[in-house]
């Protein structure tokens, strides 16, 4: 019995996850539906294939198999090679599917505008999108670049679906803090030897929009981010075994951080900062924020004793930041400096900023407790509101 193209779809093997897909499931139907049948099957699988965002049937599947992890790409990332064997399979597969994407509804015989089809090259552009993973990623680090460590016992990855659009171009000041995470992370990225990084100081003063920005800024060059809050440090060491496969570089970022004096998460993250049985890999670096750079909340208890006890207590509390190969330090903006955080921020949201302004923002700052850069931002966006209530 000769093998159809149905036939053919139905029992992929590089490309297996389709088979899962209801919307090509529902395809392969219509294929194999007879002339009594065909168009409800036709229609069912367009009724799906208009839920899920599409009109051409040929944008879907090339989106599907774009992210899709297969065991070309899992042997890829494994070990930089593929098998001749494997490949030729994917091949002949790749051509199965480019055949089916090309159909439109009137070779089959039925209404004509119901989808659109296309002819396109889809072996050329899987292996383009596997020479490309360092930058593109595969699965769902092809789909999304910031994440977040989900809060069980597992180790589970969750997309930030609508990440913090935060640009360097918006953070004003800090020039040299800055350009110290861009380098480093360009390092990163090209390869390099890159260090962890404690960004410590002030609060309000863009530690952690630095990273979302950079993030940002380099997601198209293949960084990731994860998010890792405190309370899932232990499990850190799987999340490094998990990663550090892949042709992406990471950063595992865990914001406002510190410890009390009994805390374990403290000597477990101590352990992944200088090395332990898990070494942290080439493609992943931690970058840290604080408002403290000595990380451990000492307590007046914690300082009596003998100059021994003393001392040994001062050494363990500052272990942890030494072992950060850069800290780096953002303080609070003094008087000038804040009305030119007012002044940049204002052009950005295209308001008008005189001497009464300015001596609004001044009493603003100390109203709320002091200056920065994010109680220069909460003023602007306060004075657009109340421009708008008094229109």
């Amino acid at each position: 019995m000769s093998e159809t193209l149905a036939d053919r779809l139905e029992n992929l093997i590089v490309f297996m996850g389709l088979n899962e897909d209801p919307i090509f499931k529902a395809f392969i139907d219509v294929l194999k539906a007879d002339e009594a049948s065909c168009y409800a099957k036709a229609a069912r699988f367009t009724g799906l294939l208009y839920k899920a965002g599409y009109v051409s049937w040929t944008d879907y599947v090339f989106d599907q198999i774009d992210n899709m992890p297969t065991c070309l790409s899992d042997a890829y990332i494994e070990s930089g090679s593929i098998p001749e064997r494997m490949v030729n399979i994917a091949m002949d597969e790749l051509n199965s599917i480019s055949q089916a994407c090309s159909i439109t509804p009137d070779q089959l015989g039925i209404r004509r505008d119901l989808w659109s089809a296309e002819a396109i090259d889809f072996q050329a552009g899987y292996l383009n999108r596997l020479l490309m993973m360092d930058q593109t990623g595969i699965g769902i680090f092809g789909l999304h670049h910031m994440f977040r460590l989900k809060r069980t016992t597992d180790l589970e990855l969750v997309p930030v679906v609508h990440p913090d659009p935060i640009t360097m171009d918006q953070l004003f000041g800090y020039e040299s803090q800055h350009q110290a995470i861009i380098a480093n992370t360009e390092g990163l990225l090209a390869g390099k030897m890159a260090s962890n990084l404690l960004l410590y100081g002030d609060a309000g003063t863009g530690k952690s929009a630095s990273i979302k920005a950079i993030a940002n800024r380099y997601a198209k060059k293949g960084l990731r981010l994860i998010e890792v809050g405190k309370d899932r440090i232990p499990i850190l060491p799987e999340l490094l075994d998990l990663i550090a496969k892949q042709p992406l570089k990471f950063v595992i970022y865990i914001d406002d951080l510190s410890f009390s004096e009994d805390d374990d998460s403290f000597a477990q993250l101590k352990a992944v900062l200088e090395g332990s049985v898990s070494a942290r890999s080439e493609n992943t670096v931690i970058y840290a924020t604080s408002n403290r750079r000595h990380l451990v909340k000492e307590s007046f208890s914690a300082r009596a004793g003998d100059d021994m006890h003393v001392r040994d207590t001062l050494q363990e509390t500052l272990s942890l930041s030494q072992r950060f190969g850069q800290c780096i330090f953002f303080e609070k903006p003094n008087a000038q400096e804040y009305l030119n955080l007012i002044h940049h921020i204002a052009q950005e949201y295209g308001v008008d900023v005189d001497e009464q302004v300015e001596q609004r923002a001044s009493a603003y700052a100390i109203a709320q407790g002091g200056r920065s850069p994010r109680i220069a931002r909460q003023f602007i966006e306060n004075e657009m509101i109340q421009a708008k209530e008094g229109e």
